[in-house]
């Protein structure tokens, strides 16, 4: 009798912050490249064309159901899974005692993923901006901004602490990364809201922030995943995909 024997061949991809980093930077460098080609060819020269409607529709990042939007939400989707996983990595061990912060800040990340691409904070604006005694000269214009710089306060009160009790490394990743996203996502509006009253949504000056708010936001997020990875992997987790049950 002949005994045949399989053996599962198994291979190893390794993904280190840095090519996580390296491939996320990469991404939202061809995508700033398309933007800006967009806004060359349909703002400064009115150059009508089929690549110019293509920039414009799936390539802008003042834009919604296009790519750059669905990158974001993927990105901020993938940042929500990565909390979740310290969260749960963190919970086992006795002496954490901040376990519900990483838990917290996934479900704020997931939320944000989620509006990212269905545009919650447009509806909030609705409600907001006829409640306004003033939009101050169009500052206020995009009203979500109100409750959302409230929510901001609230929630960097709740997390400093915990923030400040990270190792320096991964606490000033942090921090720059939530500077660059927030002064994109609320900081700019501000501008972008006078700037629309002003001259309409469609003038050169409000593409060129639009395009600078996106890429703060799109880079503080990318540099956040990092920060979570390279955590991660200082912390000495490691992420296998395996078979339930598994055969000697």
């Amino acid at each position: 009798m002949h005994l045949t024997s399989t053996s599962l061949v198994t291979t190893s991809l390794l993904l280190t912050p840095e090519k996580v980093l390296r491939s996320l930077a990469i991404i939202i460098f061809v995508l700033l490249l398309a933007d800006i080609a967009g806004i060359i060819l349909d703002g400064v020269l009115r150059h009508e064309s089929r690549l110019t409607r293509i920039l414009m529709y799936y390539f802008t990042f003042n834009g919604e159901s296009n790519i750059p939007a669905f990158f974001s939400s993927v990105m901020l989707l993938a940042a929500s899974g990565l909390l979740f996983l310290l969260h749960r990595q963190q919970k086992i061990t006795p002496q954490e005692s901040y376990t519900r912060h990483w838990f917290v800040l996934g479900c704020i990340f997931l939320f944000m993923a989620i509006d990212e691409n269905t545009q919650i904070h447009e509806r909030v604006a609705d409600f907001v901006r006829p409640r306004l005694a003033t939009d101050l000269s169009g500052m206020l214009h995009w009203a979500w901004v109100v409750p959302y710089s409230v929510l901001t306060l609230a929630v960097v009160a709740y997390f400093i602490g915990f923030v400040l009790r990270l190792p320096n490394h991964t606490r000033n990743l942090i921090l720059l990364s939530g500077a660059l996203f927030v002064a994109g996502a609320l900081g700019l509006e501000f501008f972008e809201g006078y700037l629309y009253k002003r001259y309409g949504i469609d003038h050169l000056y409000n593409r060129i922030l639009y395009c600078l708010e996106e890429l703060m936001e799109m880079s503080g997020v990318a540099l956040f995943i990092y920060a979570l990875l390279d955590y991660l992997a200082r912390y000495g987790t490691q992420i296998m995909i395996a078979p339930k049950d598994s055969e000697a």
